[in-house]
C-alpha cells in the first residue's frame, strides 16, 4: 500500500510558529519536540548528528525551505516533522545559500535506506508544486499545514528514481570557460566533474578529473628532468579538454537502470536532464553514500 506524507506527519510533529532565529536552533527545537512526544528514542544522538551535519545532509528547496535528513539509530522507523518560522532563519556556517522559513526534518534508522530516500523525494516533489511553499509559510497552526493537500496527500513512491539520489545542482560551465577556472571551481565544491552546457542549459559535454589529468600529463616532468613548460602551456579553454560524447540520463529513470548503465559504460558520473536541460548530476558515490551511508 502506498503511503502518504500525512501518515508520517501527525499534528504533534508540526511546530507553528517555530520560534527560532537560526537554522540550527530551529532544528534543535524540532528534535526536542519529537523527543518529548516519543518519536525519537535518543534526542542527544540526533543533536550530535546535527552538529556534525554537512551541506549534503541538507537539501535547500527554493529560497524558503531547508530539508535536513539523517539516518540514525535514535529512531525505530522513518520520522517526519515540520516547523515554520515567522522570519527567515540565519543559516550561519551551514552554507545553504538560502535563509529558509520552513524546516522539514526526516529521520530514519540506518537500515531504512529506501524508505528514507523515498520520503525525502516525496517532500521535495511536493514543495516544488507552485503555491505550496507560500501556503505553508502563511499557515498559523498545524491544522492549516495539514490542510495543504498537495503536501499531506503526496505519495511516497515505492520505486527509487534518479531524481531521488542525484545531486540537485544545475551548475555547468561554458565551453569557453578557462580550464584553470573550472578546476578551481571543482576544487572549492569538492566535485569530480562538471557538465559543459550552452547558454540554454543543453549539455555539450563533461569535464572530469580524468580529462584534467590527461591534459596535464605531458607537462609533468620525469624524474631528474627540468621543468620545461609552466602552467601557461596547459590547454586554455574547457572545450580543449572536455569529453564531448557524454551520456545523459533522465530524472525519471529508474535508479537501478542508471546504476547498471554506469557499470556497463564504466563512468563515474552522469549528467541528469529534464526536457533536455541540465538539472543535476548522478555519481557512483551518491548512490553508494545515500544507500549505505549515514
Amino acid at each position: 500500500m502506498t503511503q502518504r506524507l500525512a501518515d508520517l506527519l501527525p499534528r504533534d510533529h508540526i511546530i507553528v510558529p517555530l520560534q527560532a532565529s537560526s537554522f540550527r536552533d530551529a532544528v534543535l527545537l524540532i528534535i526536542r519536540q519529537l523527543t518529548a512526544v516519543g518519536a525519537i528514542r535518543d534526542g542527544a544522538a540526533v543533536e550530535r548528528a546535527l552538529a556534525a551535519a554537512r551541506s549534503r545532509d541538507i537539501v535547500p528547496i527554493d529560497h524558503d525551505v531547508a530539508l535536513p535528513h539523517f539516518r540514525t539509530d535514535a529512531v525505530d522507523h522513518t520520522v517526519l516533522a515540520l516547523g515554520i518560522a515567522p522570519e527567515p532563519l540565519d543559516t550561519g556556517d551551514a552554507d545553504l545559500g538560502v535563509r529558509p522559513r520552513i524546516i522539514a526534518l526526516v529521520l530514519a534508522p540506518p537500515e531504512a535506506a529506501s524508505r528514507y530516500l523515498q520520503t525525502v523525494a516525496a517532500l521535495a516533489r511536493a514543495f516544488r508544486i507552485p503555491g505550496v511553499i507560500q501556503r505553508l509559510a502563511d499557515a498559523r497552526s498545524p491544522e492549516e499545514v495539514l490542510a495543504v493537500r498537495e503536501l499531506s496527500d503526496a505519495r511516497i513512491e515505492p520505486d527509487l528514481r534518479v531524481r531521488d539520489v542525484m545531486a540537485h545542482r544545475a551548475e555547468g560551465v561554458s565551453p569557453t570557460t578557462p580550464v584553470r577556472d573550472a578546476v578551481m571551481y571543482m576544487v572549492r565544491r569538492g566535485w569530480r566533474a562538471l557538465p559543459v552546457v550552452d547558454p540554454n542549459g543543453q549539455v555539450l559535454g563533461i569535464i572530469s578529473e580524468s580529462d584534467i589529468m590527461r591534459a596535464i600529463l605531458p607537462y609533468i616532468p620525469k624524474a631528474g628532468e627540468p621543468v620545461m613548460k609552466g602552467p601557461d602551456a596547459l590547454p586554455t579553454l574547457v572545450r580543449d579538454i572536455m569529453t564531448r560524447s557524454v551520456l545523459c540520463v533522465s530524472e525519471d529513470m529508474a535508479l537501478e537502470e542508471a546504476a547498471y548503465t554506469m557499470i556497463n559504460k564504466d563512468v563515474e558520473q552522469l549528467p541528469v536532464v529534464s526536457e533536455g536541460n541540465l538539472t543535476g548530476i548522478l555519481s557512483r558515490s551518491d548512490i553508494i553514500r545515500k544507500l549505505f551511508g549515514r
